[in-house]
């Protein structure tokens, strides 16, 4: 306490000084519409700046649940579209064009973060946060906002492994868009923006461009979803079919959210197909 009384009375002088100049600021401030002004639209303008970078770090600490959101809806959109549905009117032969339709929910869809992901080795994978808990289980076809990504091979409790797109034991069946000629797509272990379709016969006519989709004959994806364009295509004369280069439309080497596909009617399909074979 001594000390801090020494102090004060050795510096009274200047802490004076500094008391005088701010009684004259105060004075300009007040008096001068100008100073005034001019103080006010400082004080504004530092306010405003505090509240958009204060904006700026909620955005980016709320963007992941934005995100997440955003995802959810787009799943229950995509559930939505014709080809996740079918027109399961029973008697089709005698329907009028009066008789209503009646519409059948054959595939869901459940959003999912990737967590990780590989895509240069022969066999890769993709690890999402979705797992036994939230319905997930093996043989679900993935896919993302551009095309096919892989299918479901493993789960845990809150995680699932997928065999990606670019995984050398990968085949998804594919159509040329508009025809019914179709044959599996697969990786050949080298370029990760390039697959290939080799049984699409050699007389077809296709072009570069051309856009190829999920052929709906897999349990795994709809009809009709996007896997990639032609590139390139050969006929060698002692083949039967084409060779074909598919540019991939979907951007293996940045995966951020994804939606597993259940298709509704798996498990009638798989007793159909076991009662077949035993027959």
């Amino acid at each position: 306490m001594y000390n801090l009384i020494r102090f004060l009375i050795r510096y009274h002088l200047f802490f004076f000084f500094l008391l005088l100049e701010g009684f004259c600021f105060y004075l300009i401030y007040q008096n001068n519409q100008f100073n005034h002004a001019s103080m006010v639209n400082m004080s504004n303008e530092a306010s405003g700046r505090i509240y958009q970078s204060y904006a700026g770090v909620t955005d980016y600490l709320y963007l992941r649940r934005y995100a997440d959101s955003l995802s959810r809806e787009n799943a229950s959109l995509r559930a939505q579209l014709m080809p996740s549905r079918s027109d399961n009117t029973v008697d089709s032969l005698s329907r009028t064009d009066t008789l209503p339709k009646k519409i059948e929910q054959v595939y869901t869809y459940t959003t999912a973060k990737v967590i990780r992901n590989s895509v240069n080795q022969s066999s890769n994978y993709i690890y999402i946060n979705r797992g036994r808990l939230q319905g997930i289980t093996p043989q679900m076809g993935v896919i993302d906002p551009s095309g096919v990504v892989g299918q479901v091979v493993n789960v845990s409790d809150n995680y699932a492994a997928v065999m990606s797109l670019l995984n050398k034991k990968f085949q998804v069946s594919v159509k040329l868009k508009g025809s019914n000629y179709f044959g599996p797509l697969s990786w050949e272990g080298t370029n990760t923006t390039i697959a290939k379709v080799k049984e699409i016969p050699k007389h077809v006519k296709i072009k570069v461009g051309d856009t190829l989709v999920t052929s709906g004959y897999s349990e795994l994806f709809p009809e009709n979803v996007m896997v990639g364009t032609v590139r390139h295509f050969n006929a060698e004369p002692e083949e039967n079919f084409l060779d074909i280069d598919v540019a991939l439309s979907t951007n293996m080497n940045n995966l951020s959210y994804v939606y597993v596909v259940t298709n509704l009617k798996k498990n009638e399909l798989h007793l159909l197909d076991s009662l077949t074979k035993n027959k």
